[in-house]
């Protein structure tokens, strides 16, 4: 066995990067100055360049060193435990076999790192070493859904953000992590780009607001938080038809934001029903703490399964509902949201017939135009 062996992966490139790099520099100090170290390119583009990586790796684990010193090898972004085709193929499969192998076989005068992402958690292949391994990290996937809690990598993110603004020696908005998140949450890396970006916008000393967010930060991967709904949500027709603008200079189809649209109304509605009943005391500010937790415990049973639906507000997280879904609440009558929605529906009838942009535009000037008592 290797005197230290580490694995970590996951579909995060930084975070596994992180670790790893972490792990390479420990080693490297357990090995004492007199070590070699190497850092090898496990990444692959064909399936052709899987031998040559292996017979890399394989001749460096077996090379002893000249003056008798000890070794450590990092084999980093290795992509072999991967979904795609060059990772399922055979050649690769036999590749891997043979590298983990040297790898667990090494002398106990080498120390290994094996970095992998991303990866797919149904592969075994890695897995299997759990037991050997001295560390085995895995990151969890990142987030699936804006704001969604239920996957632990949000609530790191989050963390990580909070504490590089305050490191850049900037102030930020409560719901300003969040809203970087929700751009960009499928990589940590991309949220502390934006983090710095924003920071070197408003300069030291500066507040980051969630409007600068929205104006500044686009919409990376399967992010899904849509400027214009939020412009809508603050009654601003101003920056709703500027949202629109940017929305539609990127976007040709509507659907995408009616979509976002209609999943907000939904829970709008429903808070705005409890408002009404007096289960809710809902400021712009939002819900006063602990409320909706009181509200779920009493109401919960009566809006069904507590799948997470939009269809079902105490499915949702409590910040998320408290913080930024329930102040929209406060500025528009019950009427008022019934009437967005089925004015969505509407939205979606004109985007068949190509007339996206004209019908949401539309929607958004009667929506702010006149306030409409309940």
């Amino acid at each position: 066995m290797p005197a230290f062996f580490a694995i970590v992966a996951g579909k995060d490139e930084y975070l596994v990067d992180r670790d790893a790099r972490a792990f390479y520099d420990k080693a490297k100090a357990a090995a004492g100055a007199d070590a070699e170290a190497e850092v090898i390119s496990g990444a692959m583009i064909r399936v052709e360049d899987a031998r040559p990586i292996e017979i890399q790796f394989s001749e460096s684990v077996k090379t002893l060193s000249m003056f008798g010193g000890k070794r450590v090898i990092w084999l980093r972004n290795f992509n072999w435990v991967s979904d795609s085709k060059q990772a399922k193929s055979l050649a690769v499969k036999e590749s891997l076999e043979n590298i983990l192998q040297v790898a667990t076989e090494a002398s106990d005068e080498v120390s290994i790192i094996i970095s992998a992402t991303p990866y797919d958690g149904r592969r075994k292949d890695l897995t299997e070493l759990k037991k050997v391994a001295d560390e085995f990290v895995v990151h969890a996937s990142a987030a699936k859904g804006f704001f969604d809690k239920t996957d632990p990598q949000a609530d790191l993110q989050e963390d990580l953000a909070v504490n590089h603004l305050k490191s850049l020696g900037v102030k930020f908005e409560r719901g300003v992590p969040e809203a970087i998140i929700g751009r960009v949450g499928q990589s940590t890396r991309l949220v502390l780009g934006e983090c710095e970006k924003l920071a070197t916008y408003v300069g030291v000393g500066g507040t980051i607001k969630e409007t600068d967010v929205l104006l500044l930060v686009p919409t990376f991967g399967e992010g899904d938080f849509f400027e214009p709904v939020e412009a809508l949500a603050m009654r601003d027709l101003k920056w709703s038809l500027a949202a629109l603008d940017r929305y539609f200079f990127n976007e040709d189809s509507s659907r995408p934001l009616l979509a976002a649209l209609q999943n907000r109304l939904r829970l709008l509605i429903q808070i705005r029903c409890l408002v009404d009943s007096g289960d809710f005391r809902v400021t712009e500010a939002g819900l006063p703490k602990g409320q909706f937790e009181t509200a779920s415990g009493r109401h919960g049973p009566t809006f069904g399964s507590a799948a997470k639906s939009s269809a079902n507000l105490f499915s949702q997280n409590s910040w998320y509902i408290s913080n930024k879904v329930a102040p929209m609440a406060a500025r528009y009558s019950l009427a008022e949201l019934v009437d967005l929605q089925l004015a969505c529906g509407a939205c979606f009838d004109a985007a068949n017939r190509g007339q996206d942009e004209v019908a949401v535009r539309a929607m958004t000037m009667r929506a702010l135009a006149v306030r409409r008592s309940p």
